[in-house]
């Protein structure tokens, strides 16, 4: 009995070897079946059974990438595009070896203007794959795509809240990130729009702050002077030569009893006395004492991002929080103020890099001059021209202009090569 088991099992295990040497002799030329009645029916536009052959050939060889692609395109003339996707996706991700199914998604989108697609799926695949050098090339290369448009205006500044200072004639007005007229070029003075939505402009010796749709929302004191943007309800004034802060309703919250006054953000600004800065809160009221020999501000008066701030203490500037706590051990020569989120740049022996809000050195000292990191991206000089990078320090623009602000929420800056004009990268279209 025992014996003829054994007998049964040694047939059985002879057919199926059998079986299956047959059907890989056979596969092939089944395949090779599929793959023609497949050509034959794409031939007469019948797309859904090109599609289901295709499907077949698949079943004996699933990890045919060339078979993939090419149902891939037949769902893509079947008009399902995302059924296209889907399967340029799964044959990228399973045969990472293999460039082609990668290529053929990424020229899809680029066919399609569809640069914002193809970066975020890039993103996420990088992440989870950063070896993929064939995944990172295309990322590096459509991050960093570009339309170029027109500006007429002689002097642009950065993009903030979607508002950009211009100038035409020595008169200044406000556009939008795309260059579209927000504001005529007729004023003395013109501020960005701030976080609450309003601009201070200054024409004929008064300033007034208005709203997006031009209309007059608040009129300061005429002995106010050096006022500037309205944020988070607080704006900076200057009477008699001393600096004090408005509320939301320009009433004075403060004595004008400072030599120098940043604007508020973070609930965190710093004022000066006698020489020496000390931070405040937002209402004024002292944080630190009068501790540092300087802060650092940008354009528009404003020190601190990520509640962090630069402050200069024997000569050098460091990092600090809101409360006045150090923040790292790194000291440098000079900075530019946090962005709202992503990296700050520094300045050590004449060479730029950029930290983190943890006072971490991220990217390390190299460049002629640099601008913080906005929206994913800093501005950078290098062999005398400005161009721009990620925050893993790829180069995403080329350095071939003459000056470069920071690249805006609708991912345009304002770049001058001879002339003035804006960029607009792919992946915000």
């Amino acid at each position: 009995m025992r014996r003829n088991l054994i007998l049964i099992f040694c047939v059985l295990l002879g057919l199926s070897w059998y079986t299956a040497i047959s059907e890989a002799v056979n596969n092939p030329k089944k395949v090779q079946e599929h793959l023609a009645r497949a050509a034959e029916l794409e031939a007469q536009g019948i797309y859904v059974d090109a599609v289901a052959e295709y499907e077949e050939a698949l079943s004996y060889q699933p990890n045919d990438v060339e078979i993939s692609l090419k149902m891939a395109e037949a769902q893509l003339m079947a008009g399902n595009s995302k059924k296209f996707v889907n399967i340029c996706k799964d044959a990228a991700e399973n045969n990472q070896k293999d460039v082609t199914a990668m290529d053929r998604l990424m020229n899809y989108y680029t066919e399609r203007n569809d640069g914002a697609s193809a970066v975020k799926y890039l993103s996420e695949f990088t992440e989870e794959h950063p070896k993929n050098e064939n995944a990172v090339s295309w990322l590096v290369r459509l991050k960093g795509s570009y339309e170029e448009l027109f500006l007429n205006y002689e002097e642009p500044g950065d993009i903030v809240h979607n508002s950009m200072v211009v100038s035409r004639e020595g008169k200044y007005g406000l556009a939008d990130g795309l260059g579209a007229e927000l504001l005529e070029t007729e004023y003395d003075e013109v501020h960005p729009y701030s976080d609450d939505d309003m601009a201070l402009i200054l024409k004929d010796g008064a300033y007034v702050y208005i709203d997006r749709d031009g209309q007059t929302r608040l009129v300061p004191d005429a002995s106010y002077r050096s006022l500037g943007m309205m944020s988070s309800g607080r704006t900076v004034a200057a009477v008699n030569g001393k600096y004090g802060l408005l509320d939301e309703n320009l009433q004075p919250l403060t004595e004008f009893a400072w030599d120098e006054l940043t604007q508020i953000s973070d609930s965190v600004g710093a004022c000066a006395q006698n020489g020496k800065w000390a931070l405040i809160n937002k209402n004024g009221r002292p944080k630190t004492e009068y501790l540092y020999e300087d802060v650092i501000r940008d354009e528009y008066g404003f020190c601190a991002g990520q509640k962090r701030i630069f402050v200069k203490e024997n000569g050098k500037f460091h990092l600090v929080d809101k409360k006045g706590s150090a923040v790292g051990d790194l000291t440098f020569d000079d900075a530019h103020i946090f962005p709202e989120e992503g990296y700050a740049a520094v300045c050590e022996e004449g060479k730029w890099g950029f930290i983190d809000a943890k006072g971490n050195l991220v990217i390390e000292y190299q460049y002629e001059d640099a601008r913080s990191f906005s929206h994913g991206f800093a501005a950078v000089r290098t062999g005398g021209k400005w161009g721009y990078i990620d925050e893993n320090n790829n180069q995403i623009v080329e350095p071939k202009f003459d000056e470069a602000t920071s690249i805006s929420e609708v991912g345009s800056a304002a770049v001058k090569q001879g002339e003035w004009m804006l960029i607009q990268l792919e992946l915000f279209r």
